[in-house]
């Protein structure tokens, strides 16, 4: 049997509606004879919870949590909110907020913190990702984005362990509808282009979840046709 490691920041408790995606997947892998393991965050910062989740979940699963830095912790404090407080994703990029703090912390999001306020993980995966995989051999991994940090952290493992990497789309990157309306600097967008690039680059072959969004990225990358395909998002 082939083995596969997922690597996504949302994971059950977790309540995000984009996790039918791998929880789907990583259920019937096992079908297909491809055994399934998962590298995510001890914990998200919002506020969605689904403890349903938890029971989708085969007990044998190996789950390899790692720490994460986490920015919104910081952003509560800064706009004054208590530690115990919700946050939800969206007001963190709002740009209807008029105060001179949340319009810094927007700023700080957008232009610092590439390809998103997610990084922070980056760091801890890597290193817990590479002793565990120095152990153990795969002959996948599959990253589900956003955030795309877990993409990155995908393709650095992929490189250092000469692993297939397959990046999953469950939204686009860089063209994200609300970029638009926000200002970013010449520079942190140039980065974010050049980290979504080299993933699509060094990725064995790409997934996206809408054949819209696939149609978006081969008018981009004209090449990615050849390395791409979608894989609808459900649920059943």
């Amino acid at each position: 049997m082939k083995k596969v490691l997922f690597v996504t920041y949302f994971w059950p408790p977790s309540g995000k509606a984009s996790l039918h995606w791998p929880l789907d997947m990583i259920k019937y892998l096992p079908e297909s004879n491809w055994h399934p393991a998962l590298l995510t965050a001890q914990d998200d910062t919002f506020s969605q919870r689904d403890e349903s989740f938890l029971e989708q979940i085969d007990p044998t699963l190996l789950v390899l949590k790692t720490k994460s830095l986490e920015p919104f912790n910081f952003y509560k404090r800064f706009i004054g909110k208590n530690k115990s407080d919700t946050l939800i994703a969206s007001e963190t990029i709002s740009n209807t907020k008029k105060g001179i703090r949340h319009k810094l912390a927007v700023w700080i999001r957008l232009n610092l913190f590439i390809p998103d306020a997610r990084v922070g993980w980056y760091f801890h995966s890597v290193v817990e990702g590479r002793k565990f995989l120095t152990g153990n051999y795969f002959d996948a991994i599959v990253s589900i984005g956003p955030p795309h940090t877990s993409h990155l952290i995908a393709k650095r493992l992929s490189k250092m362990f000469g692993i297939s990497h397959y990046p999953v789309f469950i939204d686009p990157w860089t063209d994200i509808v609300y970029y638009q309306k926000l200002e970013r600097s010449k520079l942190a967008a140039a980065v974010d282009n050049y980290f979504e690039k080299s993933v699509l680059l060094n990725a064995k072959k790409i997934v996206f979840v809408t054949k819209a969004m696939r149609e978006s990225y081969i008018k981009k990358f004209p090449w990615v046709e050849q390395k791409s395909q979608v894989l609808y998002w459900g649920y059943n």
